[in-house]
């Protein structure tokens, strides 16, 4: 419930300031649609000539190194990982950004990934138990994407990645994949690697970097990350009472690898 309550305080937080600041204040419904996907008043020229690295001081999840799993019902028993889909409610322009970041993110093991091509949403909406990936002129918010996780109980039910065409419209390839793969890695629970822009490079999307072009992958880091979080296996126990009954005990564990002995009584 707490979780609930200070993650719905936050999305209307940055909804009113979307709202305010990057629409101009729009009075219906339909002028804050045509403010989202209207692109004439972005960046001409991209992120080109601009420092990339500043725009990590923006980022609402900077000091967050908590990793949030999804609802155990994403998750199958005996090793079958995190099973979720990915709504593509991008644009044509955002296509390959798109496949190519969730392909590399797809070899992890620990995610089986279904994806879905739904209609254009540059309003980005929430859908319960999938991750929503979009694209909208949201203005100038000084984040070029960001991810909102919604969760309950400590656990993600739904998530929406969201690109920010003000900055990335004209923005080059690099630029615009690491940014979907830094934000879908969010989507999947997964926190920040480092956050210092201008530090030596990682080698991974989640890591803050201004030179992009060197962290577009997951990275092996963020892979292993995953493999504990999801890839679990289904531990049974039998024991046999004094009356010659069983009880038989199952324990679906996360993280193999930290797997305790159960301790077995010799009574019942």
């Amino acid at each position: 419930m707490v979780g609930t309550l200070v993650t719905l305080s936050l999305l209307g937080g940055a909804g009113y300031a979307i709202w305010r600041f990057a629409l101009g204040s729009p009075t219906t419904l339909s002028a804050a649609r045509q403010g989202f996907g209207d692109f004439t008043n972005v960046l001409k020229d991209g992120l080109q000539g601009l420092d990339f690295g500043k725009f990590f001081g923006n980022d609402p999840q900077a000091g967050d190194s908590t990793m949030y799993t999804w609802q155990s019902e994403y998750i199958q028993p005996n090793n079958g990982g995190l099973h979720l889909t990915l709504l593509n409610a991008l644009d044509d322009t955002w296509q390959d950004e798109f496949y190519d970041a969730v392909g590399d993110w797809s070899n992890s093991p620990a995610l089986s990934l279904e994806l879905e091509r739904v209609e254009v949403d540059y309003d980005c909406n929430r859908v319960d138990g999938v991750m929503v990936v979009c694209n909208g002129n949201f203005g100038d918010t000084g984040w070029v994407g960001i991810n909102q996780n919604e969760i309950k109980r400590d656990m993600i039910v739904s998530s929406v990645t969201k690109m920010n065409e003000f900055y990335l419209r004209n923005a080059d390839y690099e630029h615009r994949r690491y940014t979907m793969c830094h934000e879908v890695g969010h989507g999947f629970g997964l926190p920040h690697t480092d956050e210092d822009p201008y530090n030596q490079n990682l080698g991974n999307c989640l890591d803050y970097t201004k030179e992009p072009a060197e962290n577009m992958y997951p990275g092996g880091v963020n892979l292993s990350k995953l493999k504990n979080m999801y890839l679990s296996r289904r531990k049974l126990t039998s024991v046999e009472g004094k009356d010659g009954s069983f009880i038989e005990t199952h324990m679906l564990v996360v993280n193999p690898d930290m797997i305790e002995d159960i301790e077995e009584y010799d009574e019942v």
